[in-house]
């Protein structure tokens, strides 16, 4: 009889919690849901001390954003020399049509760059502010911790691979994703690499035309050396224990490179732009916007 009544009143719960909000339950819930904004599906400004003093970002709100809802997370890294507003016009990460439910973050880095290359401000740890950043977002938002991803072009793309390969800070995030990647801080096999945990989703594109990061690696990059990309990629898969490769042509001069890893047909992506130089694919690109397959990216990778 007891059995019998505890499958009933389970029964009874999932009629109660069925599609999306049966899949909010499994969400992990950030302590800052229930808190209320006034800026919902616009961009705004905020400040607070971190490694290298007041950092600033910019925080998007998607319009369906709800305090107890908890919604997925970006992080989205400027290149070297530019700023949030650029990132944000570039990705288009608060366009809803591009993303109508990721909270998106732009954060400012020291002197317009992140720690990696030689030029970056000496003493500031990124890998710091970013984990205070992101901390302070969970602490304020309605933030699905299992949710949390990272993606950056050149000087940025280069950074999220320094996240990626962090043990102590790449680990809440979900998956990676960069652009015209300057890995400066991954040149020669796994030294400075030791990722929180394998396999990690990671997406990267690249221009074979790109001559300030070079498709082939450069040994006099401005901000130190950088591996050839294939090189890079092929360290990758292994870190991920991935099994075997394919490739496909998807048009417009656009080879897909995907490695099946644990199990999984492209948790490692590539995309090579034939003829492409160093420039974030966006929506005027006439090879590839990249914004969106970021997106649906992402969305196929939770943190276990």
């Amino acid at each position: 009889m007891f059995f019998s009544s505890a499958i009933s009143i389970l029964l009874c719960a999932a009629s109660v919690f069925s599609g999306s909000e049966a899949a909010a339950v499994h969400k992990r819930a950030s302590s800052g849901c229930g808190k209320s904004h006034n800026f919902i599906g616009e961009t705004k400004q905020f400040s607070f001390e971190s490694s290298g003093g007041t950092r600033t970002y910019r925080i998007f709100l998607p319009k369906g954003y709800k305090v107890n809802s908890p919604q997925p997370l970006v992080i989205a890294y400027h290149g070297s020399g530019k700023t949030p507003k650029d990132m944000e016009d570039l990705t288009k990460f608060s366009d809803e049509s591009v993303n109508s439910k990721m909270v998106a973050v732009f954060p400012a880095g020291v002197e317009k760059h992140w720690q990696g290359p030689s030029y970056a401000k000496e003493g500031v740890s990124d890998k710091v502010f970013t984990t205070d950043l992101v901390n302070r977002i969970k602490d304020n938002y309605c933030i699905d911790e299992s949710r949390v991803y990272a993606a950056g072009q050149s000087n940025g793309g280069g950074f999220v691979n320094t996240l990626a390969c962090s043990p102590d800070h790449g680990g809440q995030f979900a998956a990676f994703a960069a652009s015209s990647a300057a890995l400066y801080t991954d040149v020669n096999g796994d030294e400075t690499c030791h990722p929180a945990r394998s396999p990690l989703p990671f997406l990267e594109s690249h221009g074979t035309a790109d001559k300030r990061i070079n498709y082939n690696g450069n040994l006099t990059a401005a901000g130190g050396p950088v591996p050839a990309i294939p090189e890079w990629l092929g360290r990758w898969a292994k870190r991920n224990k991935c099994s075997g490769s394919s490739s496909s042509n998807i048009g417009n001069d656009v080879e897909q490179q995907q490695w099946t890893c644990a199990g999984e047909k492209g948790l490692l992506t590539h995309f090579k732009l034939n003829g492409h130089g160093h420039a974030y694919p966006s929506s005027s690109d006439k090879q590839l916007f990249l914004s969106p397959k970021i997106i649906d990216f992402f969305n196929s990778h939770t943190k276990p």
